[in-house]
């Protein structure tokens, strides 16, 4: 079975430079809103992640619940990408570049299941569900247009 995802654009009216400074900044320590905000865009993690830590870096980190780790996110700002793994099944991918109203994000959920579980019907329905994963899109853009104080949309394709 091919690879299963979902990609959808949006438009940050705001300068890239500032857009990276202020999204892709991340660091070992607390999530925060001025470390590694994206994370509390996924849909359904902000209470999970609110006593969660960041642990490694500088382009890799593992996100740790406690003692326990809980995914990876891997960050390279001079690309303008930002990405987060949890668990087995499901990859956030966050990718930023030149608009002419602005910054433009691309937001990319993939099912990354090893293919023998691929098939499984509970990791088809969560892919299946594209309507639930635009949450992650809207989401990211909330966050970062209040972040920014900044107007920011779904691109409609």
């Amino acid at each position: 079975m091919g690879e299963q995802g979902w990609t959808a654009t949006g438009v940050i009216e705001a300068p890239l430079a500032r857009v990276d400074r202020v999204v892709l900044a991340v660091e070992e320590g607390s999530i925060s809103d001025t470390n590694a905000p994206l994370l509390f865009a996924l849909p359904g993690a902000g209470r999970f992640l609110r006593s969660a830590t960041l642990v490694g870096g500088p382009d890799t980190f593992t996100v740790h619940y406690g003692r326990l780790p809980g995914g990876t996110v891997e960050v390279d700002p001079a690309k303008g990408w930002f990405a987060f793994q949890g668990g087995y099944k499901f990859r956030a991918e966050y990718r930023f570049s030149p608009h002419p109203k602005g910054t433009l994000l691309t937001y990319r959920a993939v099912n990354v299941a090893p293919g023998a579980h691929q098939s499984r019907l509970a990791v088809r329905f969560q892919f299946w569900l594209g309507g639930r994963l635009k949450i992650g899109l809207r989401g990211a853009l909330r966050r970062i247009g209040r972040l920014l104080d900044c107007r920011v949309y779904q691109e409609v394709s």
